[in-house]
Parts: structure tokens; sequence; C-alpha cells
């Protein structure tokens, strides 16, 4: 499984699929940054965590560029998600 995983070249479809996840709480899309803290408050912050913070917002940045807008603007309550919460 590992080799597989390092070989394989992730499509868009996969792409999506993992920013999706780094933009989404239960109660829907959120800024990114709101969901990083939520991670890091259940499961702490391991030594990869400020790459793959780094990715995830590289993501953005791509997918904003291939949408040529800014994805949190066509996402519903991404702002009112933003500020309900973690505690």
């Amino acid at each position: 499984m590992d080799e597989y995983i390092s070989n394989i070249t992730y499509n868009d479809y996969d792409l999506l699929i993992q920013l999706s996840d780094a933009i989404s709480l239960p109660n829907g899309a959120c800024i990114m940054e709101k969901r990083f803290i939520d991670v890091a408050l259940r499961h702490g912050l391991p030594n990869f965590t400020i790459d793959k913070w780094k990715a995830f917002m590289n993501l953005k940045v791509y997918f904003d560029k291939k949408c040529n807008c800014d994805m949190y603007s066509i996402l519903p309550n991404v702002v009112e998600n933003s500020y309900k919460s973690l505690i």
C-alpha cells in the first residue's frame, strides 16, 4: 500500500477531495484555518503539521485559479460556520 501511494499521481478529483476535507466541519464548509484549529485541538500538532497546512493552502490557491474565484465565495455558509465556537 505504501508503494502504491508513493507512486500514484493525484488527479483534480483526488485533490478536490483533500481540499474538501480541509474546509469541512460537521455543520458545513468553513475557512481552512478554522478547520486546522479544529484538528489541532482534537489531535495535537505532529511534526509534519506545518507542511501539511501549507500543502492544503496551496490546494486552495490551485482551485481558486481553476474556478477563477475564491472558492469560499461559492460555498454556502462559510462565514457563518467559521465563526462558530469549536469548544
